[in-house]
């Protein structure tokens, strides 16, 4: 009973809005005797509405286009601009290993923390284990400035949750650290010989929007084309030609 109800309303539903299609009396929209006549609007309706589709479809290639090569424009620029931030401002970089006691390794630092907390560049950094009198790393910048860590050389009894690190775990960190530097002190001289030649391409990329511009100016053409479309202005003239005959045979003038 529900479904049949349900039917009925669509039914209903349609009818109504066929019917406000082609306006007038009962047998101007449903009878067979007014179907030649309902034919040539429903005809130009058609017509109009594939004018419309295929203005659509243009504007929508000509706007995916645009979006498209505005967005590689941008994103060729941000990689330029994120590569000449990175070699001028390259800050921690990457965690590499650790904390190990108050030290962490990055790609271009460590990091001290504890009493005296330091960031330290890793860029002509030495380091230095000792296991006398206790177990230390000293790291010294290029200006002799010395950082020292201490460990402890046993782990106190009952103290199990201190972390604990031996001479070997300590005296390989060191070398990690040595090793990280030496890949800064690369990194600082590839970057001073990159720099000059990133700084151009960047400057290139931002002059370099020709096919954005040219993409742009397509949509632009293409929208402004489609306000005074012909297609379009001819299949109007002929749907309201058909509109116009409608409401002399019925008194109704139908939608477009």
């Amino acid at each position: 009973m529900r479904a049949l109800l349900l039917v009925s309303l669509a039914a209903a539903a349609w009818a109504a809005w066929y019917w406000s299609r082609f306006p007038g009396k009962w047998n101007h929209a449903f009878s067979a005797r007014y179907a030649t006549d309902r034919a040539p609007l429903e005809t130009c309706r058609r017509n109009l509405r594939e004018v419309n589709k295929e203005a659509t479809r243009a504007e929508k290639s000509a706007r995916e286009r645009a979006s498209a090569e505005e967005a590689k424009y941008q994103q060729d620029i941000r990689e330029l601009e994120n590569e000449n931030a990175g070699l001028l401002r390259p800050g921690l970089g990457s965690h590499v290993k650790g904390p190990i006691g108050d030290l962490t390794l990055y790609k271009h630092a460590v990091k001290k923390t504890g009493e005296t907390p330091v960031v330290i560049p890793l860029a002509g950094l030495t380091a230095k284990f000792s296991s006398d009198p206790t177990y230390m790393i000293d790291l010294t910048d290029p200006s002799s400035r010395t950082h020292r860590t201490k460990y402890p050389r046993r782990r106190e009894a009952g103290d199990e949750a201190t972390p604990f690190f031996t001479a070997e775990q300590l005296s390989d960190f060191t070398l990690e650290i040595m090793n990280a530097a030496a890949d800064e002190n690369n990194f600082r001289a590839s970057r001073d010989a990159r720099l000059p030649y990133a700084r151009k391409e960047l400057e290139a990329a931002q002059n370099n929007s020709a096919a954005r511009d040219e993409a742009l100016k397509s949509l632009q053409d293409v929208c402004a084309w489609q306000k005074n479309n012909p297609h379009r202005k001819e299949a109007l003239a002929k749907l309201d030609k058909e509109r116009h005959r409608w409401q002399q045979l019925t008194g109704k003038m139908p939608p477009r």
